[in-house]
């Protein structure tokens, strides 16, 4: 997950074209969406698609391959540091007959996305997302833009958080409840690249200072994480069983008190023009 700031000289409103049909992904390790997208005419190139990321990422080489304008600086924050990288404009980025333009892409190495999906020249963050609504599918492997609606549930959204003071953008913040626990419904951050569901230590009185059933010992140290085994998540009414849950212990600070993996749905319906997404929408 990225979290970023821009400068103001470096914020772009990206502009939309009408979508139509629907785009093939690959599937690797059974969680990260892997895309074809072509940027300012030249590709494809395979993009990470990652609705944790609040921008779009592009690697050095790609950078210097599209000769994209440097226009600013951004704070880019993951889970486990913070660094400041530029940031270039890109005139077009398209996924199928899906474009944005006039979008600003942060310049990052991004070591750690290229060990998980080796090949990825950029992450599709949510400034590029937001612009549709979206259809993932995970059985058929299918993203579809722009489509009506499914019938099902509509679970609220939030697209704005709040991060060291400043409001952050780009966001898809969902309401859960871990039922093994006592503590209430939880904000988490929906998450295509997360493989297991992470509650951070955010505070004394949150989920993760109740007793867990089903807990085991992960690691130890001042990062070491614990899972909570063979839990059961709800979201509105739908309820996800036997996952495996993460309880940090590092030091992180986020718009979000954890992550909710999107794939423990075999699909999802994300409306970002209505606030709402539909979960395990029927067929």
């Amino acid at each position: 997950m990225f979290l970023v700031t821009v400068s103001s000289s470096a914020a772009l409103a990206a502009q939309i074209q009408q979508p139509k049909g629907l785009v093939s992904f690959d599937l690797r390790d059974k969680y990260l969406i892997v895309v074809e997208a072509t940027v300012n005419g030249m590709g494809p190139f395979s993009f990470l698609l990652d609705t944790g990321s609040t921008h779009t990422v592009i690697d050095p080489s790609l950078a210097r391959q599209l000769r994209a304008p440097v226009v600013g600086e951004a704070s880019l924050t993951t889970v486990s540091d913070v660094r400041m990288d530029k940031m270039a404009r890109l005139k077009e980025v398209r996924v199928g007959d899906s474009a944005a333009s006039e979008l600003g892409a942060v310049i990052d190495k991004m070591d750690q996305v290229k060990l998980k999906a080796p090949g990825v020249r950029g992450v599709l963050g949510e400034d590029f997302l937001s612009q549709f609504d979206i259809l993932l599918d995970y059985k058929k492997r299918i993203l579809r833009f722009d489509g009506a609606a499914p019938a099902g549930e509509r679970c609220r959204i939030e697209t704005m958080g709040h991060y060291r003071g400043l409001t952050t953008t780009n966001r898809l913040l969902i309401e859960a409840e871990f039922m093994d626990v006592s503590g209430g419904k939880l904000q988490l951050q929906l998450d295509t690249g997360a493989k297991m569901p992470e509650l951070f230590p955010v505070r004394n009185d949150s989920i993760s200072a109740h007793p867990w059933a089903g807990s085991m010992a992960f690691s130890s140290g001042l990062n070491g994480t614990s899972i909570h085994s063979h839990a059961t998540i709800r979201i509105g009414t739908t309820m996800v069983h036997d996952v495996d849950v993460v309880q940090s212990r590092r030091g992180v600070a986020f718009d979000a008190v954890g992550l909710l993996p999107v794939w423990i749905f075999k699909s999802i319906y994300i409306s970002h023009t209505g606030g709402f997404v539909v979960l395990n929408p029927a067929d």
